[in-house]
């Protein structure tokens, strides 16, 4: 706290050095203007209001007001256009927070304490693809990447020691690369020698002695061409058994936490379009169990998209979307999406073009 705490009191007036650390997150919160509140109501008189600290598909952390009451509305309102404004007082052994939303609105919530309430889940299954081609390897970025944003805000209470050794493929530039959003992501997160040992250590894990030796080279003399031609060799196929073993530890540690729980009914939506698909794929002679299966030369991996446990719009809804491929010969987890000529790949929000025969309209390889 005493470490941040100048820069911290500039926007939440009225923060005091002996205040508990989430005091701190809650100023951290006005100064990034991500402030949103959701409340659960406990009695007549008492509720207990949420703050989202941060949220990911990988973690779900809120400051929670204990025996609070609010004075006033809080507005759904967009912080570009109405900046927040706060400030925290204390009277009668219990806490304000004074919220002025631009000059539309302000609202105070009395509260007795703070609590920090996090959660980790598990993450190996979600897939966003927001951008065309080499998705496989843009999934293992965002994994990855969702895994350094937590550490960096939560620190080892919500990482595992492979989480911490993982994170740091991100600080790789030629693996960054392949970024899943269409903006770079050279600023969010740095560049360093840490990140390509990572990677040489798991491409001599994976036996890709070639790709080790070069990316040896990169750690010691990072130059851009160099690094250009790093990131394209992770689109051969050569890279396969590296690309696999990457993903294999990721999901060795989303797999030390549970999955999201959203109550019974959703959780049972949930289960009945997993066991939909499996019935449909079985139909059609797929061999495999969700969410891997495979078929002759067509392989398909279901990957999801999950709402938050708390705080979601109520419009966002639980989907499931697929990773196709088709090669000619054997191939690995998601081999479709490699660059070759025998080899192509969808993303697919429907099974039906799988199951109608109508896949080759569109290739994303």
């Amino acid at each position: 706290m005493l470490e941040h705490y100048e820069e911290r009191k500039k926007f939440l007036p009225g923060l005091g050095k002996d205040m508990p650390e989430t005091y701190g997150k809650l100023a951290e919160i006005f100064q990034y203007q991500v402030f949103e509140l959701y409340e659960e109501v406990i009695g007549p008189r008492n509720s207990s209001y949420y703050i989202p600290y941060m949220m990911n598909d990988a973690l779900e952390c809120y400051l929670v007001l204990k025996d609070a009451r609010i004075t006033g509305e809080y507005l759904q309102l967009d912080p570009e256009e109405f900046p927040l404004q706060a400030q925290i007082a204390q009277r009668d052994g219990q806490t304000a927070l004074i919220v002025k939303q631009g000059s539309e609105n302000i609202f105070t919530i009395w509260f007795r304490e703070i609590e920090e309430s996090f959660q980790c889940y598990q993450y190996h299954r979600i897939g966003h693809f927001w951008v065309e081609g080499q998705e496989h390897w843009r999934q293992l970025v965002y994994m990855t990447g969702t895994i350094y944003d937590k550490y960096e805000y939560m620190k080892e209470k919500a990482c595992s020691d492979l989480e911490m050794e993982l994170m740091h493929l991100v600080e790789f530039p030629p693996f960054r690369f392949w970024s899943p959003v269409e903006e770079s992501l050279e600023e969010r997160y740095p560049s360093s020698p840490r990140g390509a040992a990572c990677m040489k250590k798991f491409a001599k894990e994976a036996g890709d002695g070639m790709y080790a030796f070069l990316t040896g080279i990169y750690e010691k003399f990072p130059a851009e061409f160099l690094e250009k031609r790093l990131a394209s060799m992770l689109c051969s196929p050569a890279r396969e058994p590296l690309y696999e073993m990457i993903y294999e530890k990721i999901r060795k540690a989303s797999l030390a936490y549970p999955k999201r729980d959203y109550g019974e009914p959703l959780n049972t939506e949930i289960l009945k379009k997993r066991k939909a698909v499996n019935r449909r794929l079985k139909k059609a002679g797929f061999e495999g169990r969700y969410p891997f299966y495979r078929k002759d030369d067509l392989q398909i991996v279901a990957t999801e998209e999950h709402p938050f446990t708390c705080m979601e719009s109520r419009d966002f809804v639980f989907r499931i979307q697929f990773m196709v491929s088709k090669c000619r010969k054997a191939c690995g987890r998601n081999g479709g999406f490699f660059r070759s000529r025998d080899r192509k790949s969808w993303i697919l929000e429907d099974l039906d073009p799988v199951l109608s025969g109508g896949l080759e309209r569109k290739s994303t390889g």
